[in-house]
């Protein structure tokens, strides 16, 4: 009968689609439903542990179906098999192992999950890399033999869940190296060799400013051309002098000690006076514009004057395209380094108060490669 079960006993009896006398005779052993689901979790380490351990908390609320989970047969544990076939097992059929013995491997199982996750294998600048093409010069990009990117994507696939399928030039799309993830080590370190000794290419390349975007080299000559700049394909590092393609003008900036930003009352205000005439570009006339801009005249706001001025001087403050407030054609328009056109109305009206626009703007600079030492 069912009040002869704990509530608990019932509720994962019925999740494992068991007698309740095999989970009863666990609890005898283990006494704690966490003693249990340690149990069986020893049987089932390919399931990951929180997951499994939630999918008897809630079945109803699961990533990827633990209801079939306690399908395990608790009576695997290293029992003689019986001789007669019984549609439900029993209690006599589970031999698990002591409490004490469990409570042992649990604990050397959190130790082993409480150890950090092993560090990525370094890429290190090599004697047999040569800067000698545009691309390389650009990027300093560091090359990459089979053996040195065998052993880094398989830290990739085993620690950070990443598919071989997927360990490919972000360019082509293709296979870094051919049969890569097929060779055996001794192939793999006999290339290796070939590769530092020059009797085979190295094809394979790494930014020097990023982590582990790699790239077919050819893919990077394609990429770089003879560009004064270049971004990763993958995380937009910029590698050289970003220049945009605003159209000349004039950058005025003086100080006036009368007006304050909302927000700055105890200091002046910096203002910056754009002007972009109208002009033609690749023959297509576009329409000019003349802008103001304030920033507060005070530590900050010196600082991201000069990331301004930068920006300018590198032609990424404008750009020609259509005005989003008139719908115009071939208008000189911001680039997307945000200004504050007015100071005051706060953020609503482009003005201030805005107590997150320095950070702001400075990330978008920096996006752009504007930076204080650069």
């Amino acid at each position: 009968m069912d009040g002869e079960y704990s509530e608990e006993v019932l509720r994962i009896a019925e999740i494992m689609s068991t007698d309740p006398d095999v989970v009863k005779s666990l609890f005898d052993d283990y006494k704690t439903e966490e003693g249990v689901l340690n149990y069986l979790l020893e049987l089932n380490k390919e399931y990951d542990e929180n997951a499994f351990k939630n999918a008897f908390k809630d079945p109803y609320e699961m990533e990827f179906g633990l209801l079939n989970v306690p399908t395990v047969n608790v009576t695997k544990a290293n029992t003689a098999p019986s001789s007669a076939p019984s549609s439900a097992p029993s209690s006599a059929a589970v031999s698990p192992p002591k409490a004490e013995e469990s409570e042992s491997k649990s604990k050397d199982n959190e130790e082993a999950k409480s150890e950090p996750k092993p560090k990525k294998p370094e890429i290190h600048i090599k004697p047999y890399t040569k800067l000698d093409t545009p691309a390389a010069k650009l990027t300093k990009w560091i090359e990459v033999p089979i053996k040195e990117l065998r052993e880094f994507s398989d830290h990739e696939i085993k620690h950070e869940n990443v598919k071989a399928d997927d360990i490919v030039c972000p360019i082509c799309r293709m296979d870094y190296y051919d049969d890569m993830f097929t060779m055996s080590p001794a192939q793999i370190e006999d290339l290796n060799n070939q590769m530092i000794y020059g009797v085979q290419k190295i094809n394979v390349v790494l930014f020097s400013k990023c982590k582990n975007h790699f790239y077919h080299k050819e893919c990077a000559e394609h990429l770089v051309k003879n560009a004064k700049s270049v971004k990763c394909a993958i995380c937009s590092s910029i590698y050289g002098i970003l220049e945009g393609d605003m159209p000349n003008g004039t950058m005025n900036v003086y100080t006036d000690t009368r007006t304050r930003c909302a927000g700055y009352e105890n200091c002046g205000t910096i203002t910056i006076s754009y002007h972009i005439p109208s002009g033609k570009k690749n023959g297509i006339h576009y329409h000019g514009t003349s802008r103001t801009a304030y920033l507060p005249d005070n530590k900050e706001g010196r600082e991201v004057l000069e990331l301004l001025r930068k920006a300018f001087n590198r032609k990424l403050t404008f750009t020609v395209g259509t005005s989003v407030t008139t719908g115009q054609q071939n208008a000189v328009v911001w680039s997307g380094i945000h200004h504050k056109t007015s100071p005051v109305g706060g953020a609503a009206c482009y003005g201030y108060p805005d107590p997150t626009y320095f950070n702001r703007v400075k990330e978008e600079l920096a996006a752009r490669g504007v930076l204080p030492d650069s």
